[in-house]
């Protein structure tokens, strides 16, 4: 009887927190390219990167829930800071049937605009965890000022 009085009290508790951490205030910012590349980026645009489209969501604090920032950015990019953000973030080759089922699973929240074209056409980067957090996808054919169409999320 202690025993499942216990558990239907840490169920309750889980419960509650997840609604806990499912209502933290969140704001979607759009449309601010230089105020959302540099609060992911952590700086300003360079000279040679176009921000396309940005979206970034931002999360109020809450005691006890730990999130940051969730964003998706459209780019063009030159080759070296797909290295640098590659080495920033920790991506490194993606599973295409990973990914493709994290998008899948992702595309009624994501932006029309986010990397439109079959995943066979992009090299695909992603973070280590086994979530999955970041990915980037590299659009594999050059625009024709040399530069590669970049699509880049955290959800």
């Amino acid at each position: 009887m202690y025993c499942a009085l216990s558990l239907l009290m840490v169920a309750a508790v889980l419960a509650g927190c997840h609604s806990y951490v499912e209502s933290t205030p969140r704001r979607l910012v759009e449309g601010d390219h230089s105020a959302n590349y540099v609060r992911v980026f952590r700086e300003p645009i360079p000279s040679e990167v176009t921000v396309v489209n940005s979206a970034v969501v931002t999360y109020s604090f809450r005691p006890g829930v730990v999130t940051t920032d969730d964003f998706e950015f459209e780019l063009l990019v030159p080759r070296p800071w797909i290295q640098k953000t590659t080495k920033r973030f920790g991506l490194g080759k993606g599973d295409g049937e990973f990914i493709q089922s994290e998008l899948r699973s992702r595309r009624e929240q994501a932006h029309a605009w986010y990397a439109p074209k079959p995943l066979d056409q992009y090299k695909l980067y992603r973070d280590p965890t086994s979530v999955g957090y970041v990915h980037m996808l590299v659009q594999k054919e050059a625009e024709s000022d040399g530069r590669l169409r970049v699509f880049i999320s955290k959800h």
